[in-house]
């Protein structure tokens, strides 16, 4: 089951049933399988990952017991905070062989039960599911650890500012109805991003110089260095027009003419073109939390240029 995007958190009686608030975790979507031969770590796409975490399979074999299925999300901390690119070493031993002991503790955070007993519990409501789910993680220890839950929606509001003032990588909240069945592939929930607003500077666009799609954006690092640190959703003709006033185009400059999919925030699965422009024009976006090795993972929208900047 899935989330769909929204602006605003979902008021108490919003969902069925009531709605509930949990975290929303920068990690890796999973699905914990307990059987009478072992555990297995899927991701919600069906990918094996159980190569790549024996620490959370190891827990989950000593702690789950047969025909347990859990659903939830794989996370590493480091330094107080989690560290998504941590989980990439992990992810790329699928199906193939242990990962070295030196890599970084995984998490596994659950948030949902989908089989006891080897009963397939996804068509109870979510209310009954936890109750489950609470009473299975009971003598947990980790790196097992169970998401926590309220229905009160203050609660709720606290938490997001307190993760976002505490800067610890978790991205906002996730609301669900607690009568809700469990319906795989469907959008039922609903997520609520934490999100800042950072300058940048332009150092690129999508497009045209005197006609912007979209903005690539960057930092300078210790060393003076402008790095790509992400992308702007496409730009409204509004501000297309806006930027097109301000940006002037320029042939020396630090970037190559193609920037990969990584460095854009994944909005595309080629590399991209890019018309570099004179990196002089600071601006305003509005960011996610999920910002890590001096670049944001996803997509930033665009505000305003910061006239009282340069770049």
């Amino acid at each position: 089951m899935l989330a769909k995007p929204a602006a605003t958190l979902p008021a108490g009686s919003a969902l069925p049933g009531g709605t509930v608030y949990e975290p929303k975790w920068d990690g890796y979507r999973a699905i914990l399988e307990r059987t009478p031969e072992g555990c297995r770590v899927w991701s919600r796409n069906g990918a094996d990952l159980t190569a790549g975490f024996p620490d959370i399979v190891d827990a989950a074999c000593a702690q789950l017991p047969p025909g347990t299925v859990v659903d939830g999300e794989l996370v590493v901390w480091s330094a107080g905070r989690l560290d998504f690119a941590a989980l990439a070493p992990r992810l790329a031993y699928r199906g193939r062989r242990r990962p070295p002991a030196r890599l970084a503790p995984a998490t596994f955070l659950a948030f949902d039960l989908l089989a006891a007993d080897d009963a397939d519990v996804r068509g109870e409501p979510l209310r009954v599911r936890r109750s489950l789910l609470e009473q299975c993680a009971a003598d947990w220890r980790p790196p097992l650890q169970l998401t926590p839950q309220t229905a009160d929606p203050a609660q709720a509001r606290r938490w997001l500012e307190e993760y976002a003032a505490a800067d610890v990588g978790v991205e906002g909240l996730v609301a669900k109805g607690a009568s809700q069945r469990y319906l795989p592939g469907q959008r039922g929930w609903v997520k609520l991003r934490i999100r800042n607003t950072r300058e940048a500077i332009v150092g690129a666009v999508i497009g045209r110089v005197d006609q912007p799609e979209r903005l690539i954006l960057g930092l300078v690092d210790d060393a003076g260095t402008l790095r790509v640190a992400g992308a702007t959703h496409p730009l409204s003709l509004r501000e297309s027009a806006e930027l097109a006033a301000v940006l002037v185009g320029a042939d020396d400059h630090p970037w190559p003419l193609e920037l990969s999919t990584r460095q854009l925030g994944r909005f595309s699965r080629e590399p991209v073109a890019i018309t570099r422009v004179a990196p002089t024009v600071v601006v305003e976006v509005e960011a996610d939390m999920a910002f890590e090795d001096g670049r944001w993972r996803h997509l930033t929208r665009y505000r305003r240029v910061r006239w009282d900047l340069r770049g």
